[in-house]
């Protein structure tokens, strides 16, 4: 194989990039770029009094916290925050412990991932999460045919 010839001989490319040098210095300058309009920092966003009020009665309305937080320019985090400040249960907060060891129990009796998420009205992956947090092995899933 001679790679000394194939690519020794790069004179055409010196003359293509020379062209390419003169057509860029000869073009016109760029117009500068219009102001885009950046996203709120979602920190140290002072809230009033009527902005922790709506807050709250958002979130009873059914509005998420992402979706709230948004809005306001914070985050969902703090949005938890000032829900729990004004005595506002917080909605899927996932399982307390009670539940937790009531979770283990059921699921080592034969009960399904799927069956103890309605139970406790969280998702079968909060579950799973729950278990895994108290050592307990999952079984395999079932095979699908």
């Amino acid at each position: 194989m001679e790679a000394i010839g194939t690519y020794s001989n790069l004179g055409h490319l010196c003359k293509k990039w020379a062209d390419l040098r003169e057509r860029i210095n000869a073009s016109s300058p760029r117009p500068p770029l219009l102001y885009q309009e950046r996203s709120k920092t979602r920190s140290k966003r002072f809230l009033t009094a009527q902005d922790r009020e709506a807050i709250a009665s958002q979130y009873e309305a059914g509005e998420t916290t992402q979706a709230i937080g948004s809005r306001y320019g914070i985050s969902k985090t703090r949005v938890a925050t000032i829900l729990r400040e004004q005595g506002i249960t917080i909605r899927r907060q996932g399982l307390n412990g009670e539940q937790a060891k009531e979770a283990a129990v059921l699921y080592a009796a034969g009960r399904s991932l799927a069956w103890l998420g309605a139970r406790f009205g969280v998702s079968h992956t909060t579950i799973a999460a729950v278990l895994r947090q108290q050592g307990i092995q999952l079984r395999p899933r079932p095979c699908r045919i």
